[in-house]
């Protein structure tokens, strides 16, 4: 089991933190492992130690942008410094639940669930016992019943939902629970609870679930909205959910408080910033609002579209007229690698900054925005050298659009020995000339950003390593901790 995660939980065990996990328990060891979210209901009184502790784990809350939040449900989410692993805790401070896509109704049942408390002898972590788990259960499924959305999301899950009611009833004592219903749950008939666990286990017909579901709901009357208003916020969270997934975008809502993130990834070719830049962002975009942006090889902005057309058109003639030339690449064609035609040069500093607006925009949002290359004073930045009043205007135009980009919040610079850096070149489809390679590594060496956070990453030691070293690193910033190397 993961130990980032058992040794959070001791930590809230030894200060008497009054919690439990209170969903799942048949899948505790996964969700301890990492493999799912964690659902905590939280007494209120344990807030402030609840709070100094997973602080000090470097966990911290989430906000999901554009989406109403439901009330008493908060998402804190941790990072394992060893393995990366992005840890999600659902946190409860009251059973507002009934529904998948939006939780509707208040279960009045936080005193029996923190009450009746067992701890798990496997994972040392504290669960309802058995009888109010599976109260709580029935209750939710059933209020589940009456709405269309539900019920499909209640049968495509039909055999997990079985395997954890099963998994609850070998561990229960059925009069047991009868007695709980009438100590802890006193609004709700005992038989009503009866005929719903039994429809439960024999999985009853559709209409005799819906009105015994109706029954329940009424009993558990405390709602967020009336009934119709959520099941209309219901259908239209569970359409946008499946056309984005029939669309294929994955792009997500969610991020840690304060906000968004402008990360560059830099160093000289070969170095290992791509990969790492790749990496990070699959990384944090299975839990957050990730944009991936490759800031060498913009895309064309509307505005220098016609230009680099003509270019393009330009270059086709040329090279129907003109015979080809050596491959071979002087010392002397370096110069000309690194400084293309001022036209060019000024091109790319308009798509660049333009590109960089929109990923501005993303990041108000809460976006985190991970770039492969960033524009430097040394690199990837300003290059017309002013030679006459053409490209003096031009040198200033594309001072001023660089000018006007975002510092980044923080700068990981790759970095790895200039032999090495052939090596991998070499290795690639489609290698780039190797003086090109020794000029961009002279420009990497200056690279500085003086007003962002830069931290180095070795690319020589094993990749896990630095894979990991770039974690901690965009994690700590994320949270607004002090990064450490």
């Amino acid at each position: 089991m993961n130990k980032f995660i058992l040794e959070l939980f001791r930590k809230l065990n030894d200060r008497n933190v009054e919690y439990c996990h209170f969903k799942s328990n048949n899948n505790l060891i996964p969700a301890v492992n990492g493999v799912d979210d964690l659902d905590l209901l939280l007494a209120p009184a344990s807030l402030d130690i609840f709070n100094e502790i997973v602080a000090k784990f470097g966990i911290r809350m989430a906000h999901d942008r554009g989406k109403e939040p439901t009330p008493y449900v908060y998402h804190y989410f941790g990072a394992d410094p060893e393995t990366g692993l992005l840890v999600h805790l659902h946190v409860y401070f009251k059973i507002v639940t009934g529904g998948s896509v939006f939780k509707n109704h208040w279960i009045r049942s936080e005193k029996m669930l923190l009450s009746q408390r067992v701890i798990d002898e496997h994972t040392k972590v504290f669960i309802p016992c058995a009888e109010a788990d599976c109260i709580l259960f029935v209750i939710r499924k059933m209020i589940e019943q009456p709405s269309p959305v539900e019920n499909f999301l209640f049968y495509r899950d039909l055999s997990n939902i079985m395997a954890e009611l099963n998994w609850l009833l070998e561990r229960a004592d059925e009069q047991r629970m009868l007695e709980m219903v009438n100590e802890w749950l006193p609004e709700l008939d005992p038989q009503l609870f009866k005929d719903s666990l039994n429809i439960l286990i024999t999985q009853g017909p559709l209409v005799s679930r819906v009105k015994l579901g109706l029954r329940m709901r009424a009993v558990f009357d405390n709602k967020v909205r009336g009934a119709l208003n959520a099941e209309i916020s219901r259908s239209i969270e569970f359409l946008y959910a499946y056309v984005r997934g029939k669309l294929k975008i994955s792009r997500k809502n969610r991020y840690v408080f304060p906000g968004g993130l402008l990360i560059a990834f830099v160093g000289s070719e070969a170095s290992g910033k791509s990969t790492l830049s790749k990496d990070a962002a699959e990384w944090y975009g299975e839990r957050f609002d990730v944009s991936h942006v490759h800031m060498g090889k913009p895309p064309k902005n509307w505005r220098t579209k016609f230009f680099w057309n003509m270019v393009s058109f330009y270059s086709l003639i040329k090279r129907l007229f003109k015979s080809r030339k050596s491959k071979l690449v002087s010392q002397e064609s370096v110069e000309a690698l690194n400084l293309p035609h001022p036209l060019l040069s000024w091109l790319d500093s308009v798509d660049r900054r333009e590109h960089l607006k929109c990923c501005f925009g993303k990041l108000m949002q809460g976006c985190t925005v991970i770039t492969d290359r960033y524009p430097s004073e040394h690199m990837d930045g300003p290059r017309i050298i002013e030679r006459s009043r053409t490209t003096k205007l031009l040198a200033s135009w594309e001072r001023a659009n660089y000018q006007g980009m975002p510092a980044p919040d923080l700068v990981i610079k790759a970095v790895a020995p200039l032999e090495l850096t052939l090596s991998r070149n070499n290795l690639r489809e489609s290698p780039e000339p190797e003086a090109f390679v020794r000029a961009r590594y002279e420009l990497a060496q200056k690279i500085n950003f003086s007003f962002s956070e830069m931290i180095l990453i070795d690319t020589t030691a094993d990749y896990s390593n630095s894979i990991g070293e770039v974690r901690r690193a965009i994690w700590n910033r994320s949270i607004g901790t002090k990064i450490v190397r």
